[in-house]
């Protein structure tokens, strides 16, 4: 089931096999947003704008890779930059539109299994999932489909829109200076 923002919810801890009443978010409080890698700013404020309606509090979590092989125990120092950067932005744009935020860095060698394990520790109403073009955004697209596949979290699925739409003037604009 969609809502106006063009999000669809998908709650299949009923095991009925359909969405649950769309009702049910209004009581929402704690709404998850993961990071792995790739700050997006359109997923960024869509996520604000979605926390903001339901009147809930946006958990930021920034997740950093360990590496999987052996003896090697150190994460990347771009992967921990790119941490720091996204939970700086987010809160910076959570400040200037009044949203409720906690921020969370983490450190893990399982990612989605970490999502999974805060969600329900911080008793989150459901997990926000922003995909572009069948690929995950924020997230690995290996990672969104590991969440996709645990049926006890209920799960905010967001395809962001193709910006190839926007400023097809400039594009000419900028053929008609290559000539």
């Amino acid at each position: 089931m969609e809502d106006h923002y063009g999000c669809e919810r998908t709650d299949r801890a009923n095991n009925t096999g359909r969405d649950a009443p769309f009702d049910t978010v209004a009581v929402m409080t704690n709404l998850l947003l993961p990071f792995t890698h790739g700050i997006d700013v359109s997923a960024i404020t869509y996520a604000l704008a979605f926390a903001q309606r339901f009147h809930s509090t946006l958990v930021v979590l920034s997740l950093i890779s360990l590496p999987e092989t052996p003896g090697t125990r150190k994460p990347r120092l771009e992967a921990i930059q790119q941490s720091k950067d996204f939970l700086e932005f987010v809160q910076h744009k959570a400040a200037r539109q009044a949203v409720p935020i906690v921020r969370i860095e983490l450190y893990t060698h399982h990612p989605a299994r970490s999502i999974r394990a805060l969600a329900q520790e911080m008793e989150c109403a459901g997990i926000l999932l922003f995909v572009h073009r069948g690929a995950g955004v924020l997230l690995a697209t290996g990672e969104v489909k590991q969440l996709l596949e645990d049926h006890s979290l209920p799960l905010y699925i967001a395809p962001l829109p193709s910006n190839e739409g926007g400023f097809p003037r400039l594009r000419w604009l900028s053929g008609w200076f290559n000539r």
